[in-house]
């Protein structure tokens, strides 16, 4: 007998997988004995929905008073702007998900990445930089369609995850290469002085899981411990 999860070998009257701990499913048990909920249970929606609240409660009172402050001592925001900026951020990235029963990844991870771009285009006009569109408007760019894809993949595609997993480790490795040509460009820094070497240690990995993919009992053995 064999877990259902992971498809580790089972001993006799074992109750859980001593592995992945998933309960031992029994194909001449009865249907219908031990069942899945679809969804969270209520009081954990609920209790993720107060958290969302207490913690958009704590923003805008933490904006207030840094709003206050700054307009009183300096007649401006001065270093309010930033501080302003990196709780509204925090609050698209970690607060917006607790909003929603069934957050989306594919589409919060997204909107992470333009509440990212925006900041850095604030600090950039700030400062009166000339990086954000040869620089981190390209970086965000390149982060948000490689995780949006993997996570569209992963979720959507059956099967397969160690061909998804491969390339995009692959991508990433030429994604750091067009990173430090974007350094080039904008800051004059010379190429090749550490890209070629996350290029080879990914591209290994990915070829790795690309062949792991192609050979079953590789491919069982990864699913048996990594458990996916």
């Amino acid at each position: 007998m064999y877990c259902v999860q992971c498809g580790v070998r089972l001993q006799e009257g074992a109750e859980r997988c001593p592995l992945c701990r998933t309960p031992v499913w029994n194909p001449g048990e009865v249907a219908g004995e031990a069942s899945y909920p679809d969804q969270l249970p209520p009081h954990y929606r609920e209790s993720s929905r107060a958290l969302a609240i207490a913690l958009t409660v704590i923003s805008v009172m933490s904006i207030a008073v840094i709003l206050i402050i700054c307009f009183r001592l300096y007649g401006w925001l001065k270093w309010g702007g930033y501080a302003i900026g990196a709780i509204l951020l925090f609050d698209v990235v970690a607060v917006l998900p607790l909003w929603f029963s069934h957050p989306r990844a594919e589409l919060l991870v997204p909107a992470d990445h333009v509440a990212v771009a925006l900041f850095l285009l604030f600090i950039c006009v700030q400062t009166g930089g000339n990086w954000f569109l040869s620089f981190a408007f390209p970086l965000c760019g390149i982060s948000c369609l490689l995780v949006t894809a993997l996570l569209f993949l992963l979720k959507y595609v059956r099967g397969g995850k160690p061909y998804i997993l491969g390339g995009f480790l692959l991508l990433l490795g030429g994604a750091t290469v067009l990173i430090e040509f974007f350094e080039h460009i904008t800051f004059g820094a010379r190429m090749f002085r550490w890209s070629l070497y996350s290029l080879g240690v990914l591209a290994l990995g990915g070829i790795f899981l690309l062949i792991a993919g192609m050979v079953p009992s590789l491919r069982q053995s990864m699913r048996r411990y990594f458990l996916y």
